[in-house]
């Protein structure tokens, strides 16, 4: 007879450059994501999320230990974990959890999940399963698709063919580029590689739910899809499931590109997709939305399978993203260079079996890695005394008289191009530091969109003066090596 635990189950399913609006849940009136909408009925939905860490290896490292890229090792893709560190799984196995990873890795090197003791497959850092796929009439001829060996003995198990082609395609042509950006893919939704994830996670799901029967013991589970990160290869129906001329354009669109950071411009230029015009880049809008609810879809099939097996009243269930995607505003795509809101800003829900204000939402400032310690609480043990992470357990709970952060601080260091930057976020300015470019001011009740850099005006002196001293003040509390040059700032700014 097992012993009695009564410690929650925890499930939590991460997707990759999710934009918050495209949640029903968010406020956007076309974009179909049920699943997540009815998840946030049961739980709190957070308005004030944001990843402490672009892109994403760094923000997935700073979920999985509670700290940000300068103490875990991880400032940029590709880094290599610090080992001695506390993470997820080590404190929730040494709480008697079960472990369990489905899906994307990138938290990064040089350990994968069952290295570090998780049920499930591994797929290497990034982990694409397909790549190069057959596209028919790209430039400079036919591309050759090739899937990783766990996609292609999933399809090999179910009987699918690889898949045939993408066809009524789109890619970036400029320079050296050649990105693709969206596809048709052959085949259904069971038949995408995004269905590894469910699979993988219902199969978990129930093997975990067979050793609490036998031993008692809870279970964390990580879900990860790959998107809706571009290049967005999605089946019908989801492909044309929205229709492009239906799609606003983005007020960021307007942008300018006066008396901001030139780094903004490059990166525009390295995607290349503005100058086909908001005509051209709704298109891709259009796929990405798509994208969005095929995974909604999955994660119903999830969450389905959670009351299945009647497990739903026992685990806590949050999902989130490890940043959200520019696509389209400021004529940017993707994330990188730049500290807007569509970037940085997550889509962030958790619902608690004991919420009290179920389908409510709170302001409460929080952070993707404040789900470290959130866990840890909810497991029972202590999490570390940092300044980097903080537990929103009560939040989650629907605690009304809990309190968030006033500030929310965050790190970039490189991808598309190296841009060293710090940001802080208040409740009404955001004031961005950057190494080597101009910085960034922003009054986010006046321009929500982000269109007028009140950085170095007159005017605007001493609000600026004060937000870099308030930006000081965190970096010193984090031992954040921007300090230095932070402190020489001061004298020029």
């Amino acid at each position: 007879m097992p012993q009695t635990d009564d410690r929650r189950n925890i499930l939590l399913i991460l997707t990759d450059q999710h934009r918050f609006d495209t949640l029903g849940c968010y406020g956007n009136p076309t974009c179909k994501t049920p699943n997540l909408d009815g998840l946030a009925a049961r739980g709190v939905r957070f308005d004030y999320g944001y990843c402490g860490v672009v892109p994403c290896s760094p923000s997935r490292a700073a979920l999985f230990t509670g700290l940000y890229g300068h103490k875990n090792n991880v400032p940029t893709n590709g880094g290599r974990l610090n080992p001695n560190v506390p993470t997820l799984a080590s404190e929730l196995s040494a709480a008697g959890y079960s472990l369990g990873y489905a899906g994307k890795w990138h938290v990064d090197n040089p350990k994968n999940p069952t290295d570090h003791g998780f049920l499930g497959k591994d797929f290497p850092g990034y982990g694409f399963p397909i790549t190069g796929a057959v596209v028919k009439n790209w430039p400079g001829g036919k591309k050759v698709s090739t899937v990783s060996k766990l996609y292609a003995a999933y399809l090999e198990e179910h009987g699918y063919p690889q898949p045939e082609a993408l066809e009524n395609h789109f890619g970036s042509t400029m320079g050296r580029l050649q990105r693709q950006i969206y596809g048709l893919q052959s085949g259904t939704m069971e038949h995408h590689f995004e269905h590894i994830v469910t699979e993988e996670t219902v199969n978990l799901l129930r093997t975990m739910k067979e050793k609490r029967n036998a031993d008692g013991s809870p279970f964390f589970m990580w879900a990860n899809f790959w998107g809706p990160h571009s290049p967005c290869f999605v089946p019908e129906p989801y492909y044309s499931m929205y229709d492009p001329e239906s799609i606003p354009e983005d007020p960021a669109w307007r942008e300018t590109w006066e008396r901001k950071p030139y780094v903004q411009q490059l990166t525009e230029r390295y995607w290349g997709l503005s100058s086909n015009g908001w005509e051209g880049m709704r298109e891709v809008v259009a796929r990405y939305w798509g994208y969005v609810t095929m995974i909604d879809d999955m994660i119903g099939i999830m969450l389905k399978e959670l009351e299945k097996l009647g497990l739903a009243d026992d685990t806590v269930v949050a999902f989130s993203a490890d940043h959200g995607d520019a696509m389209g505003a400021h004529k940017l795509f993707e994330k990188g260079p730049f500290p807007y809101e569509e970037s940085h800003r997550l889509p962030f829900i958790v619902a608690h079996p004991d919420c009290t204000a179920p389908g409510s939402a709170t302001d409460a400032g929080v952070l993707l890695q404040d789900l470290f310690p959130t866990f840890l609480e909810l497991a029972g043990r202590t999490p570390p005394e940092v300044p980097d992470s903080r537990s929103i357990l009560q939040l989650a709970l629907g605690n009304s008289a809990a309190k968030g952060r006033d500030e929310l601080y965050s790190q970039f260091t490189s991808h598309t191009f190296p841009h060293e930057h710090r940001v802080l976020r208040t409740r009404t300015h955001k004031f961005v530091f950057n190494v080597a470019d101009i910085g960034e001011l922003y009054d986010l009740e006046q321009d929500p969109h982000e269109l007028t850099n009140l950085f170095g005006l007159p005017e605007t002196r001493e609000l600026q003066q004060s937000l870099l001293k308030r930006m000081m003040a965190v970096a010193r509390e984090l031992d954040d090596p921007i300090l230095k040059l932070l402190e020489r700032a001061q004298y020029i700014y």
